[in-house]
């Protein structure tokens, strides 16, 4: 028999902003206990929200072994290890007055626009520990901004979007990209020409694709990647990794949900170009007989399973200015887009802008873009940046070739 204990512990402080102004607070704080039993190819789970008493969550637990939920029980090298990532990002007494400060700043230097949704200052606390010996422990925070902006001559209820995250923070960085990034908002540029650009963006297209990497999906033979496991299908240049770095990464724990922690926090599912592993949980890693990437997530109360925390592309320069020269197609909003089973995708653009040195000139009329996922990530990938638009917060840029159509 094995037994787990996670406690989850997060807190979140929550600025509401309406019409470019602080209008609320609220405060978030949660508390998630959970309790698993192995114990002859079952797993029995208990989970209680707020303060709980661990001998009464055990007991339960045990006895919902005889539900019979299949799940192995396996053991580990033991790990003690504890890790603290926090960072001072504000005082409790400084949150409300410095995003007040900010917008009004954003205001007066952008008069033309109106501010809104929310800012967030959210913290973690996590432990696992099993009956192996492992005990584990995390803490990290982080401040993550969403701020809607909206064109105050449209009709439309957003026309723009600054979403980022960060562990520290810097107003004159934040105003200058919000500032950036309307400016060239307010500049109407015609297509360019060409059907085949260059394309800057964040991860758009790995977003319909990475579903084909899970086990149960590859195994069943619905994915699309099916038989294709160890050949090399991508650029040599494209890695894509499950990467829980203290270091690399903002407010996840070094450790998933079954306490498995990978070599240097870090496992790679494409290894330069070559589809190298799948996403896994110890579940589906025994039962395909295939290796267990620590990429496992679950409710407080429920059974674990291969899930997408800490996935990651690995950068390749420094900066944009090192992959794109000349013109290009930054992709600022997208939404609503699809691939076919055979992998074609398309991403409606819904607001993008023509790049060139370093620069938005203006904003583009809308298009899709759209491409073979196989060529995108394969021949017409180009590479991952981290710098080059935007001075504030943890971000990268997915540069490649695609076509656009549907034009406006």
């Amino acid at each position: 028999m094995k037994t787990e204990k996670i406690i989850n512990k997060t807190s979140s402080r929550c600025i509401n902003i309406t019409a470019s102004k602080v209008d609320s607070l609220r405060i978030n704080n949660n508390l998630e206990n959970t309790v698993r039993v192995y114990d002859n190819g079952a797993i029995g789970i208990e989970g209680v929200l707020g303060n709980a008493d661990f001998d009464v969550m055990t007991k339960n637990a045990t006895a919902k072994l005889q539900q019979g939920i299949p799940y192995p029980e396996t053991h580990d090298k033991p790990n003690t290890i504890s890790i603290d990532t926090t960072k001072h990002i504000f005082d409790d007494k400084e949150f409300i007055p410095q995003i007040s400060k900010l917008m009004d700043r954003l205001s007066a230097e952008n008069p033309d626009f109106l501010f809104s949704n929310k800012v967030l200052l959210n913290s973690t606390e996590k432990t696992y520990e099993n009956s192996d010996g492992s005990a584990l422990s995390y803490k990290g925070n982080q401040l993550d901004f969403g701020i809607v902006i909206k064109y105050k001559g449209s009709a439309n209820i957003m026309d723009e979007f600054y979403s980022c995250e960060s562990d520290r923070y810097d107003e004159d960085e934040i105003c200058r990209d919000i500032k950036f990034q309307c400016d060239a908002f307010l500049k109407q540029c015609p297509h360019i020409s060409e059907d085949e650009v260059t394309i800057i963006g964040s991860f758009e297209p790995l977003q319909y694709v990475l579903s084909h990497f899970v086990a149960d999906l590859y195994f069943n033979k619905a994915s699309l990647l099916d038989g294709k496991l160890g050949e090399k299908l991508f650029n040599e240049k494209l890695n894509i990794v499950v990467d829980r770095s203290p270091e690399r990464q903002l407010n996840i724990p070094f450790f998933d949900t079954e306490g498995v922690i990978n070599d240097n926090y870090l496992n790679y599912l494409v290894k330069d170009g070559v589809f190298a592993k799948l996403i896994t949980c110890k579940k589906s890693a025994a039962q395909y007989n295939t290796q267990n990437i620590g990429a496992a997530g679950a409710a407080y109360d429920g059974v674990p399973m291969a899930s997408g925390g800490g996935l990651d592309v690995m950068t390749t320069a420094q900066n944009l200015s090192e992959l794109v020269k000349g013109k290009a197609v930054y992709l600022s909003n997208t939404g609503g887009g699809d691939m076919t089973t055979s992998g074609e995708i398309s991403i409606p653009a819904i607001v993008a802008y023509l790049y060139e040195d370093g620069k938005l000139i203006g904003k583009l009329p809308e298009f899709t873009v759209t491409g073979s996922i196989f060529d995108i990530l394969g021949k017409n990938f180009i590479g991952i940046a981290e710098r080059g638009l935007f001075e504030f917060g943890k971000r990268k840029y997915m540069v490649y070739k695609a076509k656009l159509v549907n034009k406006a």
